[in-house]
C-alpha cells in the first residue's frame, strides 16, 4: 500500500514541482534580475509594478508547494518519499527553463509589453538572443 501512496505522491510532486517551483525558479532567476536590468536601461516605463506581481506570483506560488508538503508530511507521510522524488525530478529536469533563454526573453516581453518602450526593446531583445 505504501508503494501505491509513494507513486501516487510521485505524480502530485511533478505536479505541483512544475507549477510552482520551476516558475518561482524562473521569477528569482531571470524575471527579477532581468526587469532590474531593464530599468537601469531605461527601457522600462516608472512604477511599472512588474517586480510586484512578481512578489504576488512567488508568495501565492510558494503558499501553494508548502500547503502541500506540509499536507503530505503530516497527513500521508508515506507519500513524502514519492513527494520530493518528483519534485527533485522536475527541478533538474527544468535546469534548462530556468535563466535567460529564448523562450523566457519572449515571453517576459509578451507579459510586459505595456511597460515597455518599443524602440529600446528592439535593440535590448536582438542583444539578448545574440543576433
Amino acid at each position: 500500500m505504501n508503494f501505491i501512496i509513494s507513486i501516487v505522491f510521485f505524480f502530485i510532486g511533478v505536479g505541483v514541482g512544475s507549477f510552482t517551483l520551476i516558475p518561482v525558479l524562473i521569477i528569482i532567476m531571470f524575471g527579477v534580475p532581468f526587469t532590474k536590468t531593464l530599468e537601469k536601461k531605461k527601457v522600462l516605463n516608472q512604477n511599472n509594478g512588474i517586480i510586484k506581481r512578481y512578489l504576488i506570483s512567488l508568495l501565492i506560488l510558494s503558499i501553494v508547494f508548502l500547503t502541500t508538503f506540509f499536507i503530505t508530511l503530516n497527513y500521508f507521510p508515506a507519500g513524502l518519499i514519492g513527494l520530493l522524488i518528483g519534485v527533485g525530478m522536475v527541478i533538474i529536469l527544468g535546469f534548462g527553463k530556468l535563466g535567460e533563454n529564448e523562450s523566457n526573453v519572449t515571453d517576459y516581453f509578451k507579459r510586459n509589453e505595456g511597460y515597455l518602450n518599443n524602440e529600446e526593446v528592439e535593440k535590448l531583445y536582438s542583444k539578448s538572443l545574440g543576433k
